[in-house]
């Protein structure tokens, strides 16, 4: 297969014809000001306002069917004891969470000592180094991470790094527990480019982004769909949506 039938094969899964043309100056921002930047940023943060409910509802369903395990809750009370469900029904012995304000909001700490399950958080400490943080990642039985922004159009949760957010919480773990709160949501890629552009014009891009849409599948062994081999098997997206 050569390239040009590669990328037809894409178009056409897509659901775009061959007529179907993107300008990248324009779609990727090369060419334009950082106030032309700012300008395109103020409009998408009014349409996720603004669209906020069907942005939200369209995510749930591209979601699905990535493969997410959606659930649709209304208070942070409810996904708190969603999450001690999941921990109780794999079992877990240990869960690792992100320094996400809105993680943190959930209070898992004392819920989850008092079933005897272990629970860090990833943030580096006195004593602790880059290889103490990632062996915590690998025997973490669950990982719990806020989501930075998702997008409708993939049913694609995006986390960006800070101080407290690794994507080794989201990919090292064999369960992945993501938060999403109403107001998150971008249509499409093009508007989370605006975004991160805009980022890297301020000087806040950070070194990378976490995309993640669905469980980890690979077809690398005979053509054959594998789940969980790059990454986690099981996804579990939380949806709260009057959190705005």
């Amino acid at each position: 297969m050569d390239s040009r039938e590669f990328i037809g094969n894409v178009r056409q899964a897509l659901g775009r014809s061959d007529d179907d043309t993107v300008d990248l100056t324009t779609s990727s921002h090369i060419d334009l000001s950082a106030d032309e930047v700012g300008a395109r940023k103020d409009s998408v943060k009014k349409t996720m306002i603004e669209n906020a409910l069907p942005l939200f509802n369209q995510m749930q369903t591209s979601a699905e069917q990535a493969g997410w395990r959606v659930i649709r809750l209304h208070s942070i009370e409810q996904a708190k004891i969603y999450v001690r469900q999941v921990v109780q029904e794999m079992e877990a012995i240990s869960v690792l969470q992100s320094k996400h304000s809105l993680v943190q909001d959930l209070g898992l700490t004392l819920d989850l000592q008092a079933i005897n399950v272990s629970i860090n958080t990833m943030a580096m400490s006195e004593g602790s180094t880059r290889e103490s943080l990632r062996d915590m990642a690998i025997n973490a039985d669950i990982g719990v991470t806020g989501v930075d922004y998702a997008i409708a159009e993939t049913g694609t949760c995006v986390i960006i790094p800070d101080e407290g957010v690794s994507r080794t919480i989201s990919l090292l773990p064999p369960v992945h527990i993501a938060v999403l709160k109403l107001g998150d949501v971008v249509p499409s890629l093009d508007e989370l480019f605006t975004l991160r552009r805009d980022a890297f014009l301020n000087g806040e891009l950070g070194t990378y982004m976490n995309l993640i849409s669905g469980p980890s599948r690979t077809a690398d062994i005979e053509y054959t769909i594998v789940t969980g081999v790059h990454g986690p098997g099981e996804v579990h997206l939380v949806m709260l949506d009057n959190e705005i």
